[in-house]
């Protein structure tokens, strides 16, 4: 009965992980979420009662160190699976190119330490909260959600130089996964940093200059991948993640890769 925790499964992606996993009744389903009763709400809505859900804020390393000690009373004290999926991006700065900050610089520096907060310092918090658990599994898998935009091939050949912070720190993250991946080898603990390619998620409608801005991005992701046609559904790309999570070796602790398996981020 193997048991996964998801580390921001409020909505989109990660609420996405909560119907995959508990779609197996043998699978015990963690979802970690700042404000609970409405993705418990969610849930009952949806039919789905196989899933616990636990107040965790991924910034806030009091709240994961709590939340994984309620984790073990479910799972027996081990954890196989931690998916650490919250994340956070400004749409109204995304857009933004370095030299678009000069003049900026209290917006630039706001945007790096909370970019810092929650897509570096936390996914370590949650991380180091549930490694005890996840050490006492015989499956030992770690799976950080970064993206294609830390890429800096991609980047370069894709054309693309607004996302500034966003993109900056998640290639941070993805070296901190290589810390992890070499500390804990010898442990057969696999730590992977995994984009899930190209997902619409916003609830909220996008401004008239955010969807230019979203429009351009799209055109220069087609120069690369011409036969791509856009975001694709959160389901379609968590089906292909686990996917890869299952098939990766302790050989491969460390990776960067796609939700296809490889360096393709689209």
């Amino acid at each position: 009965m193997p048991s996964y925790v998801v580390v921001g499964a409020s909505r989109g992606l990660g609420y996405a992980w909560l119907q995959n996993l508990s779609a197996s009744p043998s699978n015990t389903v963690v979802g970690l979420v700042r404000t609970p009763g409405p993705v418990i709400d969610q849930l009952t809505s949806d039919k789905i009662s196989n899933v616990h859900v636990l107040p965790a804020d991924l910034a806030d390393h009091v709240s994961l160190k709590a939340a994984a000690a309620e984790v073990s009373k479910l799972t027996n004290g081990s954890v196989d699976y931690l998916i650490v999926n919250g994340a956070y991006m400004n749409h109204t700065t995304a857009n933004l190119t370095p030299t678009a900050l000069i003049g900026k610089e209290e917006l630039l520096q706001e945007e790096m330490r909370r970019n810092v907060d929650v897509n570096l310092t936390g996914p370590m918090f949650a991380i180091n909260a549930f490694l005890p658990l996840v050490r006492k599994s015989s499956i030992k898998k770690i799976i950080v959600l970064s993206t294609g935009l830390a890429d800096p091939v991609g980047t370069k050949e894709g054309g693309l130089a607004s996302a500034v912070a966003y993109s900056s720190i998640k290639a941070a993250l993805n070296m901190v996964v290589v810390k992890y991946a070499l500390e804990l080898k010898e442990e057969g603990i696999v730590v992977l940093a995994l984009s899930p390619g190209v997902i619409n998620t916003r609830l909220d409608t996008p401004s008239e200059e955010e969807m230019a801005g979203m429009m351009d991005m799209m055109k220069r992701f087609q120069l690369k991948y011409p036969h791509w046609t856009g975001p694709m559904k959160a389901e379609e790309s968590v089906a292909m993640q686990k996917d890869v999570i299952e098939k990766i070796t302790i050989e491969e602790s460390g990776e960067f890769l796609s939700h296809k398996g490889n360096k393709e981020w689209l």
